[in-house]
């Protein structure tokens, strides 16, 4: 079961975010299927590291384009990271010491997480990066 589809609404209109986006989408579906397909332990917590890994990373490219002085929406952006990588690990944590976690529950909360972030704040940086370049370009 597909649980994250991309759609040319969710683009911000940068290509490295874009592609990171759809590439977001793309490990959420990997820990689903997993999940779905009743895979090892093993092979669900890969599916689980990798997705957490490249959301970190992907949080710092994101970050590196705000300008905490310019970006309005600069402390929100950063609390909604702070607030998904905490979750994120704390799962992850839980998971990995063989703890009892609901990991259908947590493919639809990342699901819908990562799909209201993209539409709604990552829009807003969108808009901001795009400002940026006008006027780097007037």
């Amino acid at each position: 079961m597909q649980h994250a589809t991309w759609s040319d609404e969710m683009s911000i209109g940068h290509e490295v975010i874009d592609t990171q986006h759809k590439r977001l989408l793309v490990l959420v579906n990997d820990v689903a299927e997993a999940v779905d397909k009743g895979y090892e332990q093993e092979a669900v917590g890969a599916a689980l590291r990798r997705l957490c890994d490249y959301t970190v990373d992907h949080f710092a490219t994101e970050e590196d384009l705000m300008d905490m002085d310019a970006y309005v929406h600069y402390d929100q952006h950063m609390s909604e990271h702070m607030d998904c990588t905490n979750k994120a690990l704390e799962f992850l944590q839980a998971f990995s010491s063989g703890q009892q976690v609901d990991m259908r529950g947590f493919v639809d909360f990342v699901s819908k997480w990562v799909y209201a972030h993209i539409m709604g704040t990552d829009q807003k940086l969108g808009e901001f990066l795009r400002q940026q370049a006008q006027a780097a370009g007037a």
